[in-house]
């Protein structure tokens, strides 16, 4: 799952480069052409969200991720081993409810049909793209990208591997 997560990872990368370009474009359109673009703004917060969604558990899998360890590096080795597994306890909690609620808007916000098809929820206004289902499924996957990742990692610990 590290594998796959990291994969993921440096793919969701590109997003932040594809928010700077359109923040550049719409900077450029603005001043210089004196023509403002209408999606811009939302689609550079799509980009990040998707990115952030997406990078945790890169993160995570590099084991980069943020941590504060100021008591954890002052304990023996068996303490620390068991504050890790708390840790990690405590993440699949959390992962586990952040993916559960995450799926369900997803679902809900993906699966629209109405009488003419196909109808996912769109932004309000300009650009009328489908940026709101978009970010929570990439947030749904990310969350349980994550959890697959802290799980692994948790069963690894519990195995002496790790």
């Amino acid at each position: 799952m590290e594998r796959i997560a990291l994969h993921v990872g440096r793919a969701a990368a590109f997003t932040f480069l594809a928010a700077v370009v359109v923040t550049v474009w719409e900077v450029t359109a603005r001043y210089l052409f004196h023509a403002p673009t209408n999606w811009a703004h939302e689609t550079t917060t799509t980009l990040c969200a998707i990115g952030f969604a997406l990078g945790g558990a890169y993160a995570f899998a590099r084991n980069e991720h943020i941590r504060v360890t100021a008591l954890m590096d002052r304990l023996p080795p068996g303490p620390r081993r068991a504050l890790e597994i708390a840790g990690l306890l405590l993440g699949i909690v959390y992962l586990a409810g952040l993916g559960y609620a995450a799926w369900g808007q997803a679902a809900e916000s993906v699966w629209r049909f109405d009488g003419t098809g196909w109808s996912p929820e769109l932004t309000p206004g300009p650009p009328g793209w489908p940026l709101p289902a978009i970010v929570r499924s990439a947030l749904a996957i990310g969350a349980l990208l994550f959890l697959a990742c802290v799980v692994q990692r948790l069963a690894a610990m519990l195995r002496g591997r790790a």
